[in-house]
């Protein structure tokens, strides 16, 4: 009886050493895989943070790039504008030299044409100054010239129409001119406007004075004055119509408006207003 109740304590002990190793065995591989599981999951834990710290480094580094790339695009648009900016300085710069020599040329153009002109009216005026010093001694021109131009003046006379009116004179149209019989009349009445270019005090005490003939005039000079008056119409107040009323003795620059009679002097060959016996200005 006491032989059985060992054996029972035996196998009883037998048995829970048994369940006591397979226990151990259990809780054991239990362990190690939750180690195992734990050192996995750690393991990837720190690959994900690799992992993510990897591409937030890349991130950082292409923000940095970015940031980087617009700085150096900013700078280059800096840089465009400054060059831009030094561009329309220096075209600017290139105009504003350009207008001052201009200018430079305009006025020095200019005063070469005002130096011309001065320098043609002076010659001018020495042309006309030798056509009155010759008229006191001149030979008359050759006889076929007076021919020629009587021929002209005839025609002239049958076409031409003389003015009618309060500003024309009356009678003998040539009284008060020295040289009277010199002058062949072509209208007994004709008015002119233009420019004064040259006045004389003549010996006989003729008021002599070159018009510059306005272009609906032209037609009243001819071929003799384009060749010895320079295109001038001859104008003479005489002396009883010289400080009458309606008569002013102009000077060089003014522009008038003259009525008398229109003649050629024959000996000269021109054309002329002589007697003049009003003048406006």
């Amino acid at each position: 009886m006491e032989e059985n109740r060992i054996r029972i304590a035996c196998f009883l002990i037998l048995s829970f050493s048994i369940v006591l190793l397979a226990s151990q065995g259990t809780s054991s591989s239990y362990l190690n895989k939750s180690w195992a599981d734990e050192s996995q999951n750690k393991s990837d834990s720190g690959n994900d943070q690799e992992i993510s710290t990897v591409p937030s480094q890349d991130s950082e580094d292409n923000n940095q790039t970015a940031n980087n790339s617009t700085d150096e695009v900013l700078g280059g648009d800096q840089v465009s504008e400054d060059n831009n900016q030094t561009t329309t300085e220096v075209t600017g710069e290139n105009e504003s030299s350009q207008n001052t020599n201009q200018t430079i040329e305009t006025q020095n153009q200019t005063q070469n044409n005002q130096d011309v002109n001065i320098q043609n009216n002076i010659q001018m005026k020495q042309r006309l100054e030798i056509s009155i010093s010759e008229e006191e001694g001149q030979a008359p021109i050759p006889l076929e010239e007076q021919n020629r131009i009587e021929s002209a003046d005839r025609l002239i006379e049958t076409q031409h129409k003389a003015l009618t009116g309060p500003d024309c004179r009356p009678g003998n149209v040539l009284t008060g001119a020295s040289n009277a019989g010199d002058l062949r009349v072509l209208s007994k009445c004709q008015d002119a406007t233009g420019t004064v270019m040259h006045t004389k005090k003549m010996d006989d005490g003729d008021y002599k004075l070159f018009l510059k003939l306005d272009e609906q005039f032209k037609f009243l000079a001819n071929e003799k004055n384009n060749e010895k008056t320079d295109g001038f119409m001859v104008v003479e107040i005489v002396p009883p119509d010289q400080g009458t009323n309606g008569v002013i003795l102009p000077k060089e620059g003014d522009h008038v408006h003259v009525w008398g009679a229109w003649v050629t002097d024959k000996p000269k060959g021109w054309h002329e207003i002589h007697p003049t016996w009003k003048v406006i200005i």
